[in-house]
């Protein structure tokens, strides 16, 4: 029948005006983000206050848009200690794959979402800056202590 197709979306235009504004007063009022959002990249932290990464590199060859950058020292007994670990965030596309790979959890997506800046130099910040890197027998350490594993001193 002709016609049709305009009642129709008038029926939808009616409904939808009833509903009220849903309209979020920025910067006064904020959304809620899901538990899943994704926006920049953090690193994680043991209960200590030191950075759980091992400056394994993995998340540095992951990422899709070369954004991650590690500058690492080591020394002679193999430990390994982080000059700079930065984050181009304006090139950023927020994908997670750099979170994803990371075998310890060592860098999480935050909820941040207000990352405009006025200078374009802030765009690149650094996420660690002269720290020593974990090693992964203190990842191992930590996972058996949180599963309640007893650790043989031996």
């Amino acid at each position: 029948m002709w016609g049709m197709g305009l009642i129709n979306g008038l029926r939808i235009t009616m409904r939808n005006l009833r509903r009220g504004p849903i309209t979020v007063q920025y910067p006064y009022e904020k959304l809620t983000l899901p538990e899943r959002a994704r926006w920049a990249v953090r690193p994680t932290y043991f209960d200590d206050g030191s950075p759980r990464c091992t400056a394994c590199m993995t998340c540095v060859r992951v990422c899709p848009d070369h954004i991650l950058d590690i500058d690492l020292t080591t020394a002679e007994d193999k430990t390994k200690h982080i000059d700079r670990f930065s984050y181009e965030i304006g090139a950023c596309m927020m994908c997670g794959l750099c979170v994803e790979a990371c075998p310890f959890d060592a860098i999480t997506m935050s909820h941040e979402y207000e990352l405009a800046v006025t200078d374009p130099a802030d765009l690149t910040e650094n996420l660690l800056a002269d720290v020593d890197a974990a090693s992964a027998a203190r990842h191992r350490a930590e996972k058996q202590a949180a599963s309640g594993e007893v650790v043989d001193s031996d």
